[in-house]
């Protein structure tokens, strides 16, 4: 089998060939378009963007009359197809992508930002001489060596609204704290666990404690094109980070609490003394931590940590604290231990 041509082809080169007949979206070995609107338009944001997207692969083949070559899309159909569609006004763009372009259509936008769609260079992998059996026995192959997507990575091929967007960018604002606290290893972030972390915590300073298995997809589902309290959520989200690094930041990768579940709890606990966590029956004062409940806090997380940390090493934990070492040591995503840590540290801190 000879090895790929890899060239760059725009769209303004697939709308010519589909002018002349010679493009083929739909040969018997590729998959129904299955992209929502919502995935177009997020697609098209990132060509206005300028950002790199995966690459198409082509079979070139002669006509039956053999009078032109005729180009079968292997892969990249959904690709190929929205930009052409997009380019053709079949569809505007959806309003909650966060620039100028929003809500657009393509004769809507500048001639600039026209051009930036239309002499995008995709990166093409052009495959000659080959027949049915060798294209599926190629990405029989490339399946082989792909690595499963996690639930996170799912969502994210999912959702494309103001739910993902808000998630997505706050996570990555704070990837110095994930990273200095050893909260999230680079292998982690780059399957988005950090992104998924981050969504749990705005559910539940949204609508308090949520058990992992049932609610996040839910919640992208909610807020995806309607999101009023994001502003608000991001800004408070950041004020808790910023009073976890100056309470713990010095001791916190040493602790327990950099484990996501374990500082999922910390959080709650710092946004329901400061705001009062949504769906909680312990009584908040909703004010700014003073000095005195700042050291109180610090006390108790290095005193739980080290109750944890005793129980790994096989002693007993008995009492007030017994509760919360379960609660870290087993099952640690579900309600009833998430919502064991968060009483155990408030009272021990502020009680």
């Amino acid at each position: 089998m000879r090895k790929p041509r890899r060239a760059e082809y725009t769209p303004l080169d697939f709308a010519q060939w589909k002018a002349g007949n010679s493009l083929s979206l739909s040969p018997k070995f590729q998959r129904r378009s299955v992209w929502k609107p919502a995935a177009r338009s997020f697609f098209i944001d990132s060509l206005l963007r300028r950002m790199p997207v995966p690459p198409v692969y082509l079979r070139e083949t002669q006509s039956p009359e053999r009078d032109r070559v005729i180009r079968e899309v292997i892969d990249g159909q959904q690709r190929i197809s929205a930009v052409m569609d997009f380019m053709e006004g079949k569809y505007r763009l959806a309003k909650t992508l966060k620039e100028s372009w929003a809500g657009k259509t393509f004769d809507d936008l500048t001639r600039e930002k026209q051009d930036h769609i239309s002499t995008y260079a995709f990166s093409v992998e052009v495959f000659h001489g080959i027949s049915d059996l060798e294209v599926l026995e190629i990405f029989s192959r490339l399946n082989t060596y792909s690595v499963s997507l996690n639930k996170q990575e799912l969502r994210n091929g999912r959702f494309f609204g103001l739910f993902k967007q808000a998630v997505y960018s706050t996570a990555y604002e704070h990837l110095e704290f994930w990273r200095r606290h050893r909260i999230f290893t680079e292998q982690n972030i780059a399957r988005m666990l950090e992104v998924e972390f981050v969504s749990e915590v705005f559910i539940a300073f949204l609508e308090g404690m949520q058990d992992k298995k049932k609610s996040i997809d839910s919640f992208y589902e909610k807020y995806d094109e309607e999101f009023r309290e994001q502003a608000r959520v991001e800004k408070r989200f950041r004020s808790i980070i910023d009073d976890t690094s100056e309470i713990v930041g010095d001791v916190l990768a040493d602790t327990v609490f950099r484990r996501p579940p374990i500082l999922y709890s910390l959080l709650c606990v710092l946004y329901h003394r400061r705001y009062g966590l949504p769906a909680t029956s312990i009584s908040s004062p909703k004010k700014i931590l003073s000095s005195a409940d700042r050291l109180s806090l610090r006390e108790a997380v290095e005193s739980l940590s080290a109750r944890v940390e005793s129980a790994r090493s096989g002693e007993d934990v008995t009492g007030r604290y017994a509760p919360f070492v379960k609660a870290c040591l087993q099952q640690t995503d579900n309600i009833r231990p998430r919502e064991t840590r968060f009483r155990t540290l408030y009272t021990v801190a502020f009680r």
